[in-house]
């Protein structure tokens, strides 16, 4: 018995194994010019992943992390790339910062062992946001949710704006 399952599993992985466990495509962000916006996305940058309609309409992108196609062993690492900070928040965990182009439909996926949530989001040009998810929202759903960050010019620190 033990023999069948070991050619078994062999022939899977010299023939199909790529269909069966295709490599995650990563999210490549785009040049920092100026038509892009910069999104802040908190938590474990592991379980998220960025798309973004192309030129001809598609969605494309991937995870924000590199993804192993058979397992994935850690959390990811916290990715700064110094973009403003709200005054008096606690950044101390793990969040991954990254740019995605302006004006262009952007789906901001998490998806975790009991969570898995889409926000859609035409991010504006200029514009900084961060993205947070909840898996104990008082709805009892796992939730993301998604803050402009500005530039409040009376005390001249950033908070957190509305949408």
């Amino acid at each position: 018995m033990l023999k069948e399952i070991a050619i078994f599993f062999s022939i899977i992985l010299l023939t199909g194994c790529s269909k069966v466990f295709p490599v995650p495509t990563k999210y490549e962000p785009p040049r920092n010019t100026s038509d892009i916006a910069k999104v802040r996305l908190m938590g474990n940058p592991l379980y998220y992943s960025i798309r973004q309609k192309n030129d001809t309409g598609d969605l494309v992108g991937g995870f924000v992390v590199e993804h192993n196609r058979f397992v994935n062993i850690g959390l990811g690492t916290t990715v700064d790339s110094g973009f403003p900070k709200i005054q008096g928040k606690d950044y101390s965990g793990k969040y991954f910062e990254t740019l995605v182009i302006a004006d262009r439909k952007t789906e901001i996926n998490y998806l975790a062992q009991n969570c898995s949530v889409t926000l859609d989001v035409i991010p504006k040009r200029e514009a900084i946001y961060e993205v947070h998810y909840s898996d104990s929202d008082l709805t009892g759903y796992c939730v993301l949710y998604i803050r402009p960050v500005v530039f409040d010019e009376v005390n001249s620190i950033y908070i957190e704006g509305s949408n």
